[in-house]
C-alpha cells in the first residue's frame, strides 16, 4: 500500500484531470464533479472541519470491518451508501481538493491534526485515517477507470 502522503496526493489530482467531466462510472450514478465533493467532504469530515454525523458504529464494524478494509483484505462494497458526511461547497473542484488535502497533510505533519472518530468504523486515529483514505481514494478513482 501506498503512503497518503504528498506524492500520492500529486497522483491522484493528475489520474482526476484525466477523468472527462462526462465520464461514465464503472458502477454507481455519480459523476465526476460529485466524486471529487464527495472526497473534500470526507477529508473535511476527518479533519474535523465539518459538521458531526452520528456514531453507527458497534463492536462489529470497529474490531472485524475496520481492519480489513483499512488493510485491504477487503475492498470497499461497490454502492455502499456512504456516511452522511455534512456536505461542503457544491462549488468544490480538484483545485479545492487538492488544497484541501494539502491542508490535511500539513496538519499531520505539523502534529496538530485530531481526527474525527469515524461514523461507521469508529476511532481510527491519523494512521487509520490515512489508511481509510487512501482506501476510499482508490476506491472511487477504479470507479472511473484511473
Amino acid at each position: 500500500m501506498r503512503y497518503f502522503d504528498h506524492d500520492y496526493v500529486e497522483d491522484v489530482i493528475k489520474r482526476l484531470a484525466r477523468i472527462p467531466p462526462d465520464a461514465k462510472p464503472r458502477w454507481g450514478k455519480m459523476t465526476p464533479r460529485a466524486m471529487v465533493q464527495h472526497l473534500a467532504d470526507t477529508v473535511r469530515f476527518s479533519m474535523g472541519k465539518a459538521g458531526d454525523v452520528p456514531d453507527r458504529s458497534n463492536a462489529f464494524s470497529r474490531r472485524i470491518v475496520a481492519p480489513l478494509i483499512l488493510n485491504g483484505i477487503v475492498p470497499i462494497p461497490k454502492n455502499l451508501k456512504a456516511p452522511p458526511y455534512p456536505k461542503g461547497s457544491s462549488q468544490d473542484d480538484i483545485e479545492t481538493l487538492h488544497a484541501i488535502l494539502d491542508e490535511y497533510l500539513g496538519l499531520v505533519q505539523a502534529g496538530e491534526l485530531t481526527p474525527k472518530r469515524h461514523p461507521v468504523l469508529g476511532d481510527l486515529g491519523i494512521d487509520g485515517w490515512a489508511k481509510m483514505h487512501y482506501r476510499h481514494f482508490e476506491h472511487h478513482l477504479k470507479q472511473f477507470g484511473v
